[in-house]
């Protein structure tokens, strides 16, 4: 693609970003036997539907739990006939930062688990926006009995959201093998330099496409800066990756910048656009140019 058609399809999501709106949704209190039957209801449940636990955690995981934690409730999804593995997952609010409940839980689980090296897929390795300070995540592991344990957070105000989930039987083998031995990131996907979050911020990647030499992201970023702030952020870490600006457009509601770099003694030209209002919506483009 050539750096007049990048331009084009830089201009082009600028004003697609412009468009973008936001949907409110708010929650209303419900009695307790309420509550309990719309979330089955909503998390199918039926015969086969999962068992929801409100206020409550199973006692081994109870266990592990960082002091001072607050259970929201269960949900456990039971396993297919005849393979004894079911999906369980905890939610429940700590006090501790978000990188101190990986901690707690690396200290707790005891010498028979296993926390796996990051990143977890070759498309995660691939670099580009990285999570924000307020949220971690992290997935431990043992052989015996075959179980694995992921562990994801948000900090949201004071307090870190935590999601827990437990996995056995046949798909956590399964899984197990993959963790202890990870394939390596295929040729056909594009390196990216890994772009620091924001102080304080929180950023989730939204989406992530590859094409023949080709990668775009897309993230959502929640920070307390300004649009203009966020891009000065990232730009900043492209250059000293030895990107090289060469245009830069802004609108209203979205700003986008285009650059030149060079990756494997060929030449390329990457765009990033920060648009809306925080949360912004950030995408991140590579391209060969030939």
């Amino acid at each position: 693609m050539a750096l007049k058609q990048l331009v084009l399809a830089g201009s082009l999501l600028l004003g697609a970003a412009q468009a973008q709106t936001t949907t409110m949704y708010t929650i209303s209190s419900a009695p307790g036997d309420a509550v309990r039957e719309l979330l089955e209801r909503v998390t199918g449940g039926g015969q086969a539907g999962p068992d929801v636990m409100l206020g409550g955690a199973p006692a081994d995981l109870l266990k592990t739990l960082p002091a001072g934690s607050r259970v929201i409730g269960t949900v456990t999804y039971p396993g297919l006939p005849g393979r004894g593995s079911s999906s369980t997952t905890v939610y429940l609010d700590s006090p501790l930062l978000p990188s101190q409940v990986i901690e707690s839980f690396a200290k707790t689980l005891g010498p028979t688990w296993k926390q796996a090296d990051e990143p977890f897929s070759p498309v995660a390795a691939q670099g580009g926006f990285q999570p924000g300070t307020s949220t971690s995540a992290a997935i431990f592991y043992r052989m015996t009995p075959p179980q694995t344990l992921r562990v994801a957070t948000q900090r949201v105000e004071n307090v870190t959201q935590v999601s827990l989930n437990q996995q056995g039987g046949e798909d956590a083998e399964r899984f197990i093998s993959y963790l202890a031995a990870p394939p390596q990131r295929p040729p056909g996907i594009v390196a990216l330099p890994k772009l620091r979050a924001p102080e304080g911020s929180t950023v989730n990647l939204t989406g992530s496409g590859n094409g023949e030499d080709s990668v775009t992201q897309t993230a959502r970023i929640e920070t307390k800066l300004s649009r203009q702030a966020v891009l000065t952020h990232y730009a900043a870490q492209l250059r000293q990756a030895g990107w090289t600006l060469t245009n830069q457009a802004n609108a209203p509601t979205a700003s986008s910048t285009i650059w030149t770099y060079k990756q494997g003694g060929r030449d390329r030209v990457g765009i990033l656009i920060i648009a809306g209002t925080s949360p912004y919506a950030g995408t991140l483009i590579s391209q060969s140019t030939r």
